[in-house]
């Protein structure tokens, strides 16, 4: 088990790398810096952080871009100071900015929800995708998000058993998952989890209806994770969603407690 965090708990790239380094943390996810998308940087900004991060000892595990998380056809869509006209465009730029920070992995989405986009259909533009992201040795996560095609586990489940896609993996968040009220089933669950190389680790209270420290809500993770612990190369980001850089510090000292 590896572990990774996304810096959105700390105001600035400064902060997360000390966090990262006083916990000898190998890994950051990065996903928003002063308030921007990570793929809102410029090319200037993005080597300048690269830098940085790298004279860190830290290494970049994942982008959390938001491919893909917009209405099918979209085609002008701009990414740090690149107008594109074209998602294809769009997305070789999105890979240039992940061969920036060295990050094997990116995040991505499966559009706005469309009743005229049948999962087959669906599953055929990922794998364009996927075989876009091989040449480049990317690999594509996943995330169900509500507003998308891709909403629940059993829509993940679906998709997964249709197309053995080679390097696009479920990412699993089951704070997100509990918080949508998403009704699966456990042997679904379980197959998308076997398929997991990455999850995002954050715990959700259902009575008090937010996200809590891990430990704290109603998921048991080291319980439903049992078997991915022992697994070296999957990485657990954490992405405890609560503002508070403490109780990111508190969810990680729980969750390095897993390895023992």
């Amino acid at each position: 088990m590896q572990i990774s965090f996304i810096n959105d708990e700390f105001s600035n790239i400064d902060d997360a790398l000390a966090f990262a380094r006083k916990n000898k943390l190998r890994y950051i996810e990065l996903r928003k810096i002063n308030n921007k998308n990570i793929t809102e940087l410029t090319k200037e900004e993005a080597f300048t952080l690269a830098e940085k991060i790298s004279a860190a000892g830290i290494l970049v595990s994942a982008l959390s871009s938001p491919f893909l998380r917009w209405k099918e056809g979209t085609q002008d869509l701009s990414i740090g100071d690149i107008q594109t006209t074209s998602e294809k465009e769009y997305f070789i730029a999105l890979m240039d900015l992940a061969d920036i920070f060295g990050a094997p992995n990116i995040r991505i989405y499966s559009y706005f929800k469309n009743e005229n986009l049948p999962i087959e259909d669906l599953g055929k533009k990922l794998d364009t995708y996927s075989q876009i992201a091989l040449e480049r040795g990317i690999n594509l996560l996943l995330e169900s998000d509500n507003l998308c095609n891709i909403d629940t586990i059993n829509k993940m489940h679906q998709l997964f058993e249709l197309y053995g896609f080679s390097n696009i993996f479920p990412l699993l968040d089951l704070g997100n998952t509990l918080a949508s009220g998403d009704d699966f089933k456990p042997q679904e669950l379980q197959d998308i989890i076997n398929k997991c190389l990455y999850f995002h680790i954050k715990d959700y209270d259902a009575d008090l209806k937010r996200f809590v420290v891990i430990g704290e809500g109603n998921i048991d993770y080291e319980n439903i994770l049992a078997d991915k612990l022992t697994e070296t190369e999957t990485i657990f980001s954490l992405d405890t969603h609560t503002g508070y850089p403490e109780d990111l510090q508190m969810s990680l000292n729980l969750l390095q407690t897993w390895k023992d």
